[in-house]
């Protein structure tokens, strides 16, 4: 013979169902930049896992601003964090979901929003968001319509100095520029130099 709850009892659990899902919802009330939010229910900000988007004065900083505030002012969102909570400047590190399950992380750096930003502890989703990262590159959107091209090589050497080189560089298709590994694209040489990158040899 079967049994059902009472109805009362399963509104009762319904009820718990959507308190715990409401409360795992923050409401984005302010966009610092294209990869830092202020979120209602934090005293932090979050800063987007995985992607560094344009300073203030570089090459495309309104724009991925603007995106990321169409995509998330006013909207609730939850966020996931990973291995390492926060960074050096005390903002919490996360992955941002909107309602429908999009992550905005990806999001971002599908249009071109901003650059892939190796992270060497929270690696959950890298290998998704290096894939983003790379075809926006490949297809040219956003940033490298827009400030390109972004040609100049970044590169990590074996003893982990870092590197940049140039197009015209006789051992320039030979240099593999690897995502998950902190190696990055450049839209000019004067870039790779304020990122700490040294010029290589021809």
């Amino acid at each position: 013979m079967k049994r059902f709850l009472p109805v009362s009892v399963v509104i009762v659990i319904l009820a718990v169902v959507a308190v715990l899902f409401t409360s795992s919802q923050h409401v984005v009330t302010r966009i610092i930049d294209g990869d830092t939010i202020e979120v209602s229910g934090y005293d932090k900000n979050i800063r987007l896992i995985s992607i560094d988007t344009a300073e203030e004065g570089e090459c495309y900083r309104n724009e991925s601003t603007k995106l990321t505030k169409d995509l998330l002012l006013n909207k609730q969102v939850r966020i996931e964090t990973d291995e390492n909570e926060k960074d050096n400047f005390g903002r919490v590190l996360g992955y941002v979901y909107l309602t429908d399950g999009t992550m905005v992380n990806k999001k971002l750096l599908e249009v071109g929003a901003g650059q892939f930003f190796y992270d060497s502890v929270n690696l959950k989703y890298q290998k998704e968001l290096v894939q983003a990262a790379e075809g926006a590159l490949q297809s040219g959107v956003g940033l490298w319509k827009t400030c390109g091209p972004c040609v100049v090589k970044g590169n990590y050497d074996i003893h982990g100095k870092r590197y940049y080189h140039l197009p015209e560089f006789r051992h320039y298709s030979q240099v593999i520029v690897n995502l998950d590994k902190a190696d990055r694209w450049f839209c000019s040489e004067g870039e790779a130099i304020k990122a700490g990158f040294t010029r290589a040899r021809n």
